[in-house]
């Protein structure tokens, strides 16, 4: 049995009768470099005659890789900045006696790289080219081109593998690779928001973004472009104010050049400076339900004036920030004397001595993300009574009441994105009653305060709240107005 992972192969041998001998023939593809070294093992155990012990032997054949079929060359940029275009090429040449056929080109790129073009084009995804024949003396260049990012002094390896079609499956035939040394950045530049990277915003935030650029070179760049690309259906484009940028509302994109900002028609080394603008995040939350809110801003200082000796088409830093805006749910309290479920029960106005029972809704309506650990909480006053009457929408727990402190609480959970949007509200229904005493007499009573919805945005691991305000009698839906007792 051939194993393609460990590259073993056994047999057995019923009987070697003494002075016989038997050979087996064996396959296999040699992978590696020139001057490689690989080495086949034998492994033979057996048993001898009457003999209770095992016995084994071994033997050994090393053969060293003198050439390869297929000629390959890798070549990449020794060194590159973080956010430059860098171009990574293979030749490559069948200088072996004989076609072959059914091989694949697969290159496994480095941390940070993003490809943007190829020649020629890929066969499938964005990383393999497919020949169904490469013959002998035949040769090729595949070049790609994209951005690469990291760290000074971060080694960025690019690799490729020549698999070759062996029965129904590729297997690698040869392998090549070089690398990229990231260098310090000629232009640096960073975003940040109300003077946090990590900024939580909240609906009708305004968002005050500060950007940052140094020049961390030793050349003098000239006619530097600052451009920031704003997304997200949450700013408040009406409110935005460029402090002096150009704003293309097609595009979404605020420009400086050096007409607004002095330092990008002469940035010298080391020179440091900030560009800010403020945008507002809407109000209110949309109606549709998606979920996650979110903004996010790019920016891009760029000038195409490369000086001498340094290998590329334009001199750019790149910086983006991600702002994540809280959920915001909201939480409606209506109270009903006459209620279209429960029905009534108890004179209206209250009076002295007598029950009247309401009935209060609770609804809630969820626009912006998940939340999850939802409850809401309220506290009955003195003087009012939990008559344990209940509906709450399917699917979800009643609420308790907890006689020693007076406390209600829903206990919901999990409240989804969309809820009350795009599918139907979250809504619990209970009774309470009151009686009336006589010191009571010409005034409203209070049935329920401090109602509270808390919970946890699943996006923004905050902590969400939205409160109602403390309900009396004169607070009906169906008789509002008229809760002062007789």
């Amino acid at each position: 049995v051939v194993s393609t992972n460990n590259l073993t192969e056994s047999f057995d041998v019923e009987t070697l009768s003494p002075g016989k001998s038997e050979e087996r023939e064996f396959h296999a593809f040699l992978v590696g470099d020139k001057g490689n070294i690989k080495v086949a093992k034998a492994l033979l155990n057996f048993d001898a005659g009457n003999l209770k012990s095992t016995f084994q032997k071994t033997a050994e054949l090393a053969t060293t890789i003198t050439g390869l079929p297929v000629a390959l060359t890798l070549s990449a940029a020794p060194n590159a900045v973080s956010g430059q275009t860098v171009s990574y090429i293979l030749d490559y040449r069948n200088d072996s006696s004989n076609s072959i056929a059914d091989v694949q080109f697969v290159f496994k790129y480095p941390d940070g790289f993003t490809p943007q073009r190829f020649s020629p084009s890929t066969s499938q995804g964005n990383n393999t080219w497919s020949l169904s024949s490469l013959k002998q003396g035949q040769g090729n260049r595949i070049s790609i081109t994209g951005t690469i990012t990291g760290s000074q002094g971060q080694a960025k390896p690019i690799s490729v593998s020549l698999k070759r079609k062996i029965g129904d499956i590729y297997v690698d035939y040869e392998t090549a690779g070089a690398s990229t040394m990231m260098s310090l950045p000629f232009l640096n530049i960073s975003i940040s928001a109300n003077n946090v990277a990590e900024y939580i915003a909240h609906p009708g935030d305004d968002l005050a973004y500060i950007i940052q650029y140094q020049n961390a070179s030793n050349f003098t760049f000239n006619g530097l472009t600052l451009s920031v690309k704003l997304e997200g259906d949450m700013y408040d484009f009406a409110s935005l104010n460029t402090q002096g940028g150009y704003f293309d509302s097609s595009s979404k994109t605020i420009t400086w050049n050096s007409t607004v900002v002095s330092d990008f028609d002469n940035l010298r080394p080391n020179t440091k400076g900030q560009i800010a603008f403020r945008i507002k995040v809407k109000q209110n939350t949309g109606s549709n339900g998606s979920g996650n809110l979110f903004v996010k801003n790019t920016a891009s200082l760029v000038t195409l004036n490369v000086p001498s000796g340094v290998d590329a088409d334009k001199i750019s830093s790149q910086d983006e920030l991600v702002t994540r805006i809280t959920s915001q749910p909201t939480l409606r309290q209506a109270i009903y004397y006459n209620d279209p479920a429960f029905g009534l029960s108890g004179p209206t106005p209250p009076e002295v001595g007598k029950e009247t029972v309401y009935t209060i809704h609770w609804q809630i309506t969820n626009p912006g993300n998940d939340l999850s650990s939802a409850k809401i909480t309220a506290i009955l006053p003195q003087g009012v009574t939990w008559k344990n009457v209940i509906s709450v929408t399917q699917g979800q727990p009643d609420p308790t009441f907890n006689r020693n402190n007076s406390q209600l609480t829903w206990n919901i959970g999990q409240i989804p994105s969309g809820i009350g949007i795009t599918t139907p509200k979250y809504e619990a229904s209970f009774q309470v009653s009151i009686k009336p005493s006589s010191d009571q007499v010409g005034g409203p009573v209070t049935l329920i305060k401090n109602t509270l919805l808390s919970g946890i945005d699943n996006f923004t691991q905050q902590n969400i709240g939205a409160s109602v305000y403390d309900a009396t009698t004169n607070d009906t839906v169906d008789r509002a107005g008229q809760g002062s007792v007789k």
